[in-house]
């Protein structure tokens, strides 16, 4: 359940992270994905953002599998990326993560939000959107 009671919405479960990005994106119609380790199914992952270029890589909290994610690797050369930290506990460095999707009418991803949870403090945020410009998106969205 998300509290809205302070000035940053926290969430109880990775669940919260869907309801949060809808509200978000304004678009109830979002659809959320979750981001899961593919080598040991973890759900708890380090996040490094470069937030000029739209670009962001998972590293698994568990086994340290690094991953980027969607598109994202067109351009994570000229990405200069930087490790997030939770900037309301200021200590937690690990989120659960959802990718959500706004779909054209032919189904093709109009825009991407990540959404993420603070594993410390529950905080729900997004350090990333952006706009897809280009058809057909079914590689990048299996890029998850």
């Amino acid at each position: 359940m998300i509290d809205k009671s302070k000035k940053y919405w926290t969430g109880d479960s990775t669940e919260d992270i869907s309801e949060w990005l809808r509200l978000y994106a304004r678009d109830d119609a979002l659809d959320v994905k979750p981001v899961i380790c593919h080598s040991c199914g973890g759900d708890s992952f380090e996040l490094r953002v470069d937030q000029n270029e739209g670009a962001i890589q998972v590293k698994c909290a568990i086994c340290g599998t690094k991953k980027i994610l969607l598109d994202c690797g067109d351009i994570w050369a000229d990405a200069k990326p930087r490790l997030r930290k939770c900037p309301v506990c200021k200590t937690g460095r690990s989120y659960n993560v959802r990718v959500g999707f706004v779909r054209r009418e032919n189904g093709s991803v109009k825009w991407v939000y990540i959404g993420n949870r603070c594993i410390e403090c529950g905080t729900l945020g997004s350090y990333l959107d952006w706009k897809i410009d280009y058809e057909p998106t079914d590689e990048m969205e299996q890029n998850i």
